[in-house]
């Protein structure tokens, strides 16, 4: 039984990342998107826009709170859970 359906990217969803800790997804797509999702709830926390082409890895830092993502314009660093560059 589907608990959510997290909708919102205008295009494929090439990368996903889940915390261990947290009800959080971050979710990387080929609209040049991040977003990060509230489990529990089912929505977006924010959307990232800093990329010019499309998200297509993220990976999570395995002792810090970050995220790195890759698009074919630039690797970027954020810090988890709101997203900031």
């Amino acid at each position: 039984k589907e608990v959510h359906i997290l909708g919102g990217h205008t295009n494929t969803v090439a990368s996903l990342i889940a915390q261990d800790a947290h009800p959080q997804v971050v979710t990387g797509s080929l609209d040049s998107t991040i977003k990060l999702w509230d489990l529990a709830a089912g929505k977006p926390i924010s959307t990232l826009t800093n990329h010019k082409k499309g998200v297509r890895a993220l990976v999570k830092h395995p002792r810090e709170f970050t995220f790195m993502s890759g698009s074919a314009d630039a690797l970027k660093k954020w810090h988890l859970a709101e997203g900031k560059f």
